[in-house]
């Protein structure tokens, strides 16, 4: 019998390399297997673009696929017409025999739908192979379709003595905590994330541009939450760099981002949420401040939290969050100590608790 883990592990990397470009499309790969031997790869690479099937049989040829070989796909092959064809038809008519399939998907216009469409047409289909680690791998896709709100990854950086910066403050301007190794992780993050949030105090207080410059990679949009219109309109989050979505209680004149007012008596968060999601958001990274950190964790709304503690000492400040479930991942990255959380299991999670040796 062939190691059908072995491929799709492979499948799983190919769809990893469409990270921070194929949202909102779910990360896909797709291997074509013949024995031992590799015949063709393919990744969904972005929105629009080919799916992973298609670029894997189009990176194969035009000649017919042999009789034995094995298509080893991430996810369900899609089963209806939205940018592109669908991609279940696609492999009807190109002969395949035998598909080995992750896991199915839960987007309402597939939905096993692609699966039937193969065997009704006399493929050979086999599910559920390296399952749990396909789940982790579309995780912002599964809970932004399943839960109806997108993936929310909370990260701060933390002193060693525990704050998120120092007080008194002397100038707007960013605090450095973690060291370069930890900065550059960082905009790797926010790569792979469609949207980045932060609170009207970070703003106010360092200026952050929060765009995407030591990696190579697309800057996600930016999200301000600011119901009292601190803001300064000058502030780096509100330049041409990258687009930016600004939540406020009441219409400003003197900014040119988009803007979202919301009634006073409105859940902020929900509210932000809802309207990211209604946009195709699958995802936003927390980056702050303190209070905002809070609130989302207060309300359980959030699904990863990811630490970074400095060898800094400030001595005062704004007290960093505490978490009382027990750490998954501590790794070190230059001389920053990195801790990586989860929120508690749901009754029905979209996707199981990682292996530790699992990628982000």
């Amino acid at each position: 019998m062939p190691d059908h883990s072995t491929w799709m592990r492979r499948a799983l990397q190919l769809a990893r390399l469409g990270a921070g470009s194929a949202a909102p499309n779910p990360l896909v790969g797709a291997v074509l297997v013949q024995g031992d031997q590799v015949l063709a790869e393919g990744w969904h690479q972005r929105a629009g673009g080919p799916h992973a099937e298609v670029e894997c049989l189009r990176n194969f040829g035009d000649g017919p696929v042999p009789a034995d070989a094995t298509l080893y796909v991430s996810l369900e092959p899609c089963s209806h017409h939205g940018r592109t064809p669908p991609c279940a038809d696609l492999l009807i008519a190109r002969g395949v025999r035998h598909v080995v399939i992750a896991h199915e998907d839960p987007f309402p216009q597939v939905a096993g739908r692609g699966i039937q469409r193969l065997r009704d047409a006399g493929i050979q289909v086999s599910i559920g192979v390296c399952e749990a680690e396909a789940r982790w791998t579309n995780r912002r896709f599964l809970t932004s379709v399943q839960l109806g709100r997108p993936y929310v990854i909370l990260k701060w950086a933390r002193s060693a003595d525990g704050f998120l910066d120092r007080h008194p403050r002397t100038a707007r301007a960013v605090q450095r905590i973690s060291g370069a190794a930890s900065n550059t992780l960082v905009h790797q993050w926010r790569s792979e994330e469609q949207a980045i949030l932060v609170g009207s105090r970070t703003v106010l207080n360092d200026d952050p541009a929060l765009t995407v410059r030591h990696v190579e990679g697309k800057s996600p949009i930016r999200v301000v939450l600011d119901r009292s219109g601190i803001t300064p309109a000058a502030s780096k989050v509100y330049n041409s760099e990258a687009p930016t979505l600004l939540f406020t209680n009441a219409l400003r004149n003197d900014i040119s981002a988009e803007q979202v007012v919301m009634p006073p008596d409105a859940s902020p968060l929900n509210t932000l949420l809802d309207a990211l999601h209604q946009r195709q958001v699958r995802s936003v990274l927390v980056e702050g401040g303190g209070a905002l950190l809070q609130a989302f964790l207060r309300a359980g709304l959030w699904d990863e939290a990811r630490v970074i503690t400095g060898r800094v000492l400030f001595g005062a400040g704004t007290a960093a969050p505490e978490l009382s479930i027990p750490a998954l991942r501590a790794s070190t990255i230059g001389t920053d100590e990195m801790t990586h959380h989860l929120a508690p299991l749901r009754d029905q999670p979209p996707f199981p608790l990682p292996d530790p040796t699992w990628p982000w």
